[in-house]
């Protein structure tokens, strides 16, 4: 999005056509890698491609000759996008869009943390947008984008779970069909998990929800790839005909799939709740987790221990972004792993 508003000059950065290809596409240039020691050959080939640049062109020659040890402290940084380049390279730290070029070839896997710096210091109010949602449980999340669903339209616009481990959207949505009074005991919400053999049976409910008005989820569409493009062709007939009942609410939910048809993903409200960055972010999204009005209710010492678990989750996801430094296996450590150790 801030890409975009650069190029339309909503915000004024400074920069080429060709850096912004650069660092949209990051097309590598083979060639020897005289620094095989410390630097992977896919980084010194996007320096390559980099030094195709005009203000590049001589960052090969310095991390080659010039200061190689400098460049290598630099590249084995934890959180680069937070240190200097090495010599004259600091430059760059006065033009942050050019200094995400240099951590697009040689530290990738930091983008997404430098892209974050980047929009916090460019954008008006950067901070405001980077952390929309730090301070919201999924429940005021979920319930906000039901509102967005619905407002103003009669399509009634399915809302999509992109599931991350360890995440579970069902108990949020069956709360909150509560509160609107659909429930499964009501026979007026209907929870479906896809698998061999249930498509019929979720084409018959979905269509029943449709015309009477019913609640219908749909769990982890991606294992019956083959009925997707049928369930695509369905949502397109129903927003083609408009005669849904003012009541009929869909939500699905899958693991990341490149099976999922475009048209699907394209006509929902697409969701997914992945930790944020940094330790205080982490805190935020752990404490508000748990609604307010139960935490008030509880034992002083009770919230005391809820605190220092919801510390203690906080620090075991930043410790993961030391990789096997921090923990010798991997693991999400997801907000499931919180709500289950609370609830033990």
């Amino acid at each position: 999005m801030i890409l975009r508003l650069m190029t339309k000059k909503v915000i004024k950065v400074e920069y080429e056509n060709a850096e912004m290809n650069f660092l949209l596409t990051c097309v590598p240039k083979i060639s020897d890698n005289p620094l095989k020691e410390w630097l992977p050959a896919s980084g010194w080939n996007s320096v390559m491609r980099l030094a195709d640049l005009d203000e590049f062109r001589k960052l090969p020659e310095s991390m080659e000759k010039e200061l190689p040890a400098r460049f290598k402290d630099w590249f084995n940084e934890v959180t680069p996008e937070d240190v200097k380049l090495p010599s004259d390279w600091r430059r760059l730290d006065a033009t942050p869009f050019k200094k995400l070029l240099v951590i697009r070839a040689l530290r990738p896997d930091r983008m997404n943390s430098a892209m974050t710096n980047f929009i916090r210091t460019t954008l008006p109010n950067g901070d405001d947008f980077c952390n929309m949602d730090s301070s919201l449980s999924f429940t005021d999340i979920l319930q906000s984008t039901y509102e967005d669903a619905t407002q103003e339209t009669q399509l009634n616009i399915p809302i999509f779970f992109i599931l991350s481990p360890g995440a579970d959207p069902v108990k949020d949505v069956e709360k909150m069909g509560k509160s609107y009074s659909f429930d499964v005991n009501r026979n007026n919400f209907f929870n479906i998990s896809l698998g061999q053999g249930m498509d019929k049976y979720a084409e018959q409910k979905l269509e029943a929800g449709f015309r009477e008005g019913y609640w219908i989820m749909l769990q982890n569409i991606h294992l019956m790839p083959s009925w997707l493009p049928t369930l695509e062709k369905k949502l397109e007939a129903y927003a083609k005909e408009g005669g849904s009942s003012q009541y009929f609410r869909l939500f699905l939910s899958a693991e990341p799939s490149n099976a999922i048809p475009i048209g699907i993903l394209e006509r929902c409200i697409k969701l997914t709740n992945e930790p944020p960055a940094g330790l205080k972010a982490n805190m935020k999204r752990a404490w508000t987790f748990f609604p307010k009005e139960e935490v008030e209710e509880k034992d002083p010492r009770v919230k005391s221990v809820l605190f220092g678990l919801c510390y203690f989750h906080s620090t075991l996801i930043e410790r993961r972004r030391f990789g096997p430094k921090g923990w010798n296996m991997f693991y999400p450590f997801s907000i499931g792993d919180l709500r289950d150790s609370y609830f033990v």
